[in-house]
């Protein structure tokens, strides 16, 4: 038995005849293993859970948006669409229009397929340039840092006490895919900057400030995180 993924749009009732009829217009979504078997070469790119839309949204996985929340494990989302047309005579796929309109998709590197990204894959952001990196091609292409990275912060800070632990915080690679999960640990970026505000008034950290940090986006306490500086900007460690 297959089993299909839709969702009801619409549902009408025609009563101009005799028999009532009840319509449903459902949009329907393609798993992994449905385009694998049409032939589609996105198959490659999607995750476990992922599926690609065909023709509403199941999750809206937004790839622009750093602090989008991260997606539970077997979890259902989308991320692509996908237009399939078989032929009436064989029944066959004819033509596949497939779209992503998020650019956040490529890796940067201008090495590798610039096409797709799957989120199997474990990926690195450069905050300056905005863009994503495969770790593979960051590792292959890039040069590795060899002394720890230290927290920049703005003259308008000076006057502010941070504690060691949350400068840390300030360090640790934006990263996604893989073990980081499909969106990442991106939203620490907009945690730690609400709290950098709030301390900019206080004169310190809020009280309790750990309880404002989500503790899954942080890497475990023994992992080794390689950096590397980004492969488009001079001088900035990712």
């Amino acid at each position: 038995m297959s089993y299909w993924y839709g969702k009801v749009a619409q549902i009408s009732l025609d009563t101009s005849q005799d028999a009532q009829n009840a319509w449903l217009k459902i949009r329907w979504y393609y798993r992994k293993v449905d385009l694998e078997d049409e032939g589609v070469d996105l198959a490659a790119c999607i995750g476990e859970y992922e599926l690609v839309l065909n023709h509403a949204t199941i999750l809206p996985y937004d790839e622009d948006d750093l602090t989008q929340p991260q997606i539970p494990t077997r979890t259902l989302y989308n991320r692509w669409t996908i237009e399939i047309k078989f032929s009436k005579s064989t029944n066959l796929a004819e033509e596949v229009h497939i779209s992503n309109a998020q650019a956040a998709s490529n890796c940067g590197c201008c090495r590798c397929d610039p096409g797709f990204s799957s989120p199997t894959n474990l990926q690195r952001y450069c905050k300056k340039c905005q863009k994503w990196f495969d770790e593979e091609c960051v590792a292959a292409l890039g040069h590795q840092m060899k002394k720890n990275v230290r927290a920049g912060l703005s003259p308008i800070y000076r006057d502010v006490y941070f504690e060691p632990k949350f400068l840390s915080l300030l360090t640790v690679p934006i990263r996604r895919g893989g073990s980081c999960g499909v969106v990442g640990n991106g939203l620490l970026l907009m945690q730690t900057d609400v709290l950098m505000d709030e301390a900019k008034m206080l004169g310190r950290l809020p009280e309790g400030w750990q309880d404002e940090i989500d503790q899954a986006l942080l890497p475990k306490e023994d992992e080794i995180i390689p950096r590397y500086y980004c492969l488009t900007c001079t001088g900035v460690v990712i």
